[in-house]
């Protein structure tokens, strides 16, 4: 059963990336999975419960780059600020076509009733993530200090990766990530 249901998270994800959520149907999702539409109701209950586990698999992926990166590289705070948003863009380009799914199925999480805590959810944990490896380096920062600047970190790479979908330059959006690690290594923050 398991299997069965990465399965079938592996096929929503390669449809959302290709074709977008209203390709996304459960007959879609099954034929891409090659499995029969009765499977699918074995896995899961409904078609929200996918994509909760789609969402869930993201972050899941997001928050072991992070906690990796910064594993490798947090012997301060600017050096951990670093290592975050660089492992965060190592994310994002080396998954193009999950970004835009991302940003696909949090704006539809938050206009349905049953899935909009799972659009929180998900910024609470990439919040959590970011602050919880803020935490691990030698720094000032107390922690809703090092919350505020997590929030704006996601934010900030946010903004990054919706421009870099919708421009679709790689060289241009590296320098914008150049221009932001820049800046914020001369925040007074980045020193602390």
């Amino acid at each position: 059963m398991d299997e069965r249901r990465e399965e079938l998270v592996d096929a929503t994800l390669a449809i959302l990336a290709t074709e977008g959520l209203t390709a996304a149907t459960t007959r879609r999702i099954t034929d891409e999975a090659d499995m029969a539409l009765g499977a699918f109701h074995y896995a899961f209950r409904s078609k929200d419960e996918l994509l909760r586990a789609v969402i869930e698999r993201m972050a899941n992926q997001m928050d072991e780059a992070l906690r990796a990166a910064v594993a490798a590289d947090g012997e301060s705070l600017g050096s951990a600020l670093e290592a975050i948003v660089q492992a965060y863009w190592d994310y994002v380009e080396g998954t193009p076509h999950v970004q835009l799914a991302q940003f696909e199925l949090v704006i539809h999480a938050m206009r349905d009733p049953e899935l909009e805590p799972l659009a929180a959810w998900h910024y609470e944990r990439l919040a959590n993530t970011v602050a919880g490896v803020l935490a691990s380096v030698p720094c000032t920062l107390d922690e809703i200090e090092r919350e505020q600047l997590a929030r704006y970190l996601i934010a900030t790479m946010d903004g990054l990766i919706l421009h870099h979908c919708v421009q679709a330059d790689l060289k241009a959006a590296r320098e914008r990530l150049k221009r932001y690690l820049a800046a914020m290594h001369s925040a007074p923050w980045a020193r602390s």
